[in-house]
């Protein structure tokens, strides 16, 4: 039990850090790692994303960062996906970025996406 709280502990810690974007970037490439079971996986940030991204936070406002962040914690709480769950995985996966992305981001914060 121990254990389990000191992981989660630093697992909060680590996800706490950082820019939005690179939380975003860190989030992404962990549901693609939870996604490889069932072969559901996307394209990571690259780090000239992040370096977009990060270039054009001056344009966003806190609601956007707030959203990236209900973003990042959606996609750090999937599932493994095993086989055979694809599509409700990648259900899951889409409903992250419905939730907490699309429409809720300002335009110019979207820009730079």
């Amino acid at each position: 039990m121990t254990r389990l709280l000191l992981a989660l502990s630093v697992t909060v810690t680590l996800f706490a850090c950082g820019t939005p974007c690179s939380r975003v970037a860190a989030a992404e490439a962990n549901a693609d790692e939870r996604g490889k079971g069932c072969n559901s996986s996307r394209n990571a940030w690259t780090s000239a994303r992040v370096t977009t991204c990060e270039n054009n936070l001056a344009n966003c406002t806190q609601n956007d960062t707030k959203q990236f962040d209900l973003y990042a914690n959606c996609l750090n709480a999937l599932p493994t996906c095993n086989e055979g769950q694809r599509t409700s995985w990648e259900l899951q996966r889409a409903a992250c970025a419905v939730d907490n992305t699309l429409f809720k981001i300002s335009a110019s914060c979207a820009r730079g996406l």
